[in-house]
Protein backbone atom coordinates (compact mmCIF):
# COMPACT_ATOMS: atom_id res chain seq x y z
CA UNK A 1 0.00 0.00 0.00
CA UNK A 2 1.16 3.75 -0.73
CA UNK A 3 -0.85 6.47 0.61
CA UNK A 4 -0.33 9.60 -0.86
CA UNK A 5 -1.43 13.20 -0.28
CA UNK A 6 -0.31 16.06 -2.87
CA UNK A 7 1.49 19.25 -1.01
CA UNK A 8 0.11 22.02 -1.89
CA UNK A 9 3.06 23.65 -3.26
CA UNK A 10 3.89 21.05 -4.97
CA UNK A 11 4.13 21.07 -8.60
CA UNK A 12 2.56 18.22 -11.18
CA UNK A 13 4.96 16.87 -13.95
CA UNK A 14 8.33 14.52 -13.53
CA UNK A 15 10.80 17.15 -14.87
CA UNK A 16 10.55 19.65 -11.90
CA UNK A 17 11.30 17.44 -8.65
CA UNK A 18 13.49 14.81 -7.64
CA UNK A 19 11.20 12.62 -5.18
CA UNK A 20 7.75 11.95 -4.92
CA UNK A 21 4.96 14.21 -4.04
CA UNK A 22 3.99 12.65 -0.83
CA UNK A 23 3.77 13.15 2.37
CA UNK A 24 3.51 9.31 3.38
CA UNK A 25 5.14 6.14 1.91
CA UNK A 26 3.90 3.16 3.59
CA UNK A 27 5.63 -0.15 2.30
CA UNK A 28 4.69 -3.24 3.40
CA UNK A 29 7.63 -4.88 2.09
CA UNK A 30 10.62 -3.39 4.06
CA UNK A 31 10.05 -5.11 7.22
CA UNK A 32 9.56 -8.92 6.03
CA UNK A 33 12.23 -11.37 7.19
CA UNK A 34 15.05 -11.04 4.78
CA UNK A 35 16.39 -14.71 4.06
CA UNK A 36 20.08 -13.97 3.57
CA UNK A 37 22.39 -11.32 4.52
CA UNK A 38 21.95 -10.01 0.93
CA UNK A 39 18.49 -9.47 1.09
CA UNK A 40 18.76 -7.91 4.57
CA UNK A 41 21.26 -5.66 3.02
CA UNK A 42 19.03 -4.82 0.28
CA UNK A 43 16.39 -4.07 2.57
CA UNK A 44 18.28 -1.73 4.49
CA UNK A 45 19.38 0.51 1.52
CA UNK A 46 15.62 0.39 -0.17
CA UNK A 47 14.93 1.54 3.30
CA UNK A 48 17.70 4.22 3.44
CA UNK A 49 16.27 5.33 -0.13
CA UNK A 50 12.71 5.38 0.49
CA UNK A 51 13.67 7.12 3.91
CA UNK A 52 15.87 9.76 2.05
CA UNK A 53 13.09 11.04 -0.28
CA UNK A 54 9.93 10.41 1.64
CA UNK A 55 8.45 12.71 4.73
CA UNK A 56 7.42 9.57 6.54
CA UNK A 57 8.01 6.05 6.66
CA UNK A 58 5.75 3.68 8.38
CA UNK A 59 5.72 -0.46 8.80
CA UNK A 60 2.64 -1.52 7.58
CA UNK A 61 1.98 -4.52 10.43
CA UNK A 62 2.00 -1.42 13.07
CA UNK A 63 -1.55 -2.13 14.82
CA UNK A 64 -2.39 1.55 14.55
CA UNK A 65 -1.16 2.03 10.85
CA UNK A 66 -4.47 4.07 9.79
CA UNK A 67 -5.15 6.08 12.42
CA UNK A 68 -0.87 7.30 11.67
CA UNK A 69 -1.08 8.02 8.66
CA UNK A 70 -4.27 9.83 8.92
CA UNK A 71 -2.96 11.36 12.06
CA UNK A 72 0.25 12.74 9.59
CA UNK A 73 -2.15 13.28 5.94
CA UNK A 74 -5.59 14.55 7.39
CA UNK A 75 -6.25 11.42 4.93
CA UNK A 76 -5.00 10.99 1.51
CA UNK A 77 -6.35 11.33 -2.10
CA UNK A 78 -5.03 8.40 -3.44
CA UNK A 79 -3.70 4.89 -2.47
CA UNK A 80 -2.78 2.36 -4.60
CA UNK A 81 -2.97 -0.63 -2.58
CA UNK A 82 -1.23 -3.89 -4.13
CA UNK A 83 -1.05 -5.71 -0.58
CA UNK A 84 -4.54 -6.79 -0.18
CA UNK A 85 -6.17 -8.42 2.98
CA UNK A 86 -3.11 -7.56 5.26
CA UNK A 87 -3.88 -3.38 4.47
CA UNK A 88 -6.66 -3.12 2.67
CA UNK A 89 -8.87 -2.05 5.56
CA UNK A 90 -6.10 0.34 6.01
CA UNK A 91 -6.40 2.15 2.67
CA UNK A 92 -10.08 2.18 2.97
CA UNK A 93 -9.95 4.17 6.33
CA UNK A 94 -6.92 6.48 5.64
CA UNK A 95 -8.66 7.48 1.97
CA UNK A 96 -10.75 11.12 2.33
CA UNK A 97 -14.34 10.40 1.73
CA UNK A 98 -16.28 10.71 -1.43
CA UNK A 99 -13.21 12.18 -3.19
CA UNK A 100 -10.39 10.24 -2.52
CA UNK A 101 -9.80 7.29 -4.39
CA UNK A 102 -7.96 3.05 -3.61
CA UNK A 103 -6.65 1.68 -7.13
CA UNK A 104 -6.11 -1.82 -6.47
CA UNK A 105 -3.24 -3.58 -8.31
CA UNK A 106 -2.83 -6.35 -6.39
CA UNK A 107 -3.26 -8.71 -3.77
CA UNK A 108 -0.01 -10.09 -2.47
CA UNK A 109 -1.35 -10.89 0.73
CA UNK A 110 -4.33 -12.58 -0.33
CA UNK A 111 -8.13 -11.46 -1.39
CA UNK A 112 -10.18 -8.28 1.05
CA UNK A 113 -13.91 -8.31 0.17
CA UNK A 114 -15.60 -4.57 0.71
CA UNK A 115 -19.65 -4.81 1.08
CA UNK A 116 -21.97 -2.77 -0.78
CA UNK A 117 -23.01 -1.51 3.11
CA UNK A 118 -19.30 -0.66 3.53
CA UNK A 119 -18.99 1.73 0.89
CA UNK A 120 -22.66 3.48 2.03
CA UNK A 121 -22.23 3.66 5.56
CA UNK A 122 -18.13 2.98 6.51
CA UNK A 123 -15.90 4.22 3.42
CA UNK A 124 -16.94 6.25 1.16
CA UNK A 125 -14.41 6.00 -1.62
CA UNK A 126 -13.91 5.20 -4.92
CA UNK A 127 -12.37 2.03 -5.73
CA UNK A 128 -10.74 1.16 -9.19
CA UNK A 129 -9.24 -2.53 -9.90
CA UNK A 130 -6.47 -1.58 -12.06
CA UNK A 131 -4.75 -5.12 -14.62
CA UNK A 132 -2.18 -3.34 -16.71
CA UNK A 133 -2.13 -6.65 -19.30
CA UNK A 134 -6.34 -5.39 -19.28
CA UNK A 135 -5.17 -1.96 -19.86
CA UNK A 136 -3.13 -2.45 -22.70
CA UNK A 137 -5.33 -4.37 -24.50
CA UNK A 138 -8.68 -1.58 -23.78
CA UNK A 139 -6.47 1.45 -23.97
CA UNK A 140 -3.95 1.33 -25.63
CA UNK A 141 -2.87 5.19 -25.79
CA UNK A 142 -3.02 4.97 -22.27
CA UNK A 143 -1.48 2.49 -21.39
CA UNK A 144 1.49 3.47 -23.78
CA UNK A 145 1.49 7.56 -21.82
CA UNK A 146 1.74 5.99 -18.71
CA UNK A 147 4.81 4.16 -19.80
CA UNK A 148 6.14 7.31 -20.61
CA UNK A 149 5.28 9.14 -17.93
CA UNK A 150 7.21 5.52 -15.99
CA UNK A 151 9.97 6.28 -17.57
CA UNK A 152 10.57 9.96 -16.94
CA UNK A 153 10.24 8.96 -13.38
CA UNK A 154 12.95 6.32 -13.48
CA UNK A 155 14.88 8.98 -15.85
CA UNK A 156 14.69 11.65 -13.05
CA UNK A 157 15.16 9.03 -9.61
CA UNK A 158 11.97 9.79 -8.55
CA UNK A 159 10.79 5.62 -9.29
CA UNK A 160 13.83 3.17 -9.67
CA UNK A 161 13.27 -0.07 -10.72
CA UNK A 162 13.33 -2.82 -8.69
CA UNK A 163 15.78 -5.68 -9.21
CA UNK A 164 13.90 -9.28 -8.30
CA UNK A 165 15.67 -11.83 -6.36
CA UNK A 166 16.79 -14.76 -8.47
CA UNK A 167 16.25 -18.05 -7.34
CA UNK A 168 17.36 -21.40 -8.94
CA UNK A 169 14.04 -23.02 -10.12
CA UNK A 170 15.38 -26.14 -8.05
CA UNK A 171 14.37 -23.79 -5.31
CA UNK A 172 10.94 -22.90 -6.59
CA UNK A 173 8.91 -25.10 -3.78
CA UNK A 174 10.73 -23.43 -1.29
CA UNK A 175 10.31 -19.85 -2.54
CA UNK A 176 6.70 -20.40 -2.54
CA UNK A 177 6.22 -21.93 0.84
CA UNK A 178 8.39 -18.63 2.09
CA UNK A 179 5.84 -16.33 -0.54
CA UNK A 180 2.82 -17.86 0.86
CA UNK A 181 4.22 -17.53 4.73
CA UNK A 182 4.33 -13.22 4.45
CA UNK A 183 8.27 -14.18 4.44
CA UNK A 184 9.53 -12.33 1.46
CA UNK A 185 9.85 -9.09 0.31
CA UNK A 186 10.13 -7.39 -3.20
CA UNK A 187 9.58 -9.18 -6.38
CA UNK A 188 10.95 -13.17 -6.56
CA UNK A 189 12.08 -15.00 -10.23
CA UNK A 190 12.92 -18.40 -10.86
CA UNK A 191 15.95 -19.24 -13.36
CA UNK A 192 16.14 -22.07 -14.90
CA UNK A 193 19.37 -22.25 -16.17
CA UNK A 194 20.83 -21.72 -12.50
Amino acid sequence: MAAASPRPESRRGTGHRARPDTDVVVRAELTAEAETAAEREAAVREARWIAARADEVLDSRRPDLAEEITRLTGGVDLVLESVGRATFEASLSVTKPFTGRVVVFGAASGDAAVSTHDLVFTHQVQIKGLHIGALAVAAPSLHQSLLVEIEALIAHGVYPPGTPHVHPLAEGPAVLQRLEAGRTRGKLALDPWR
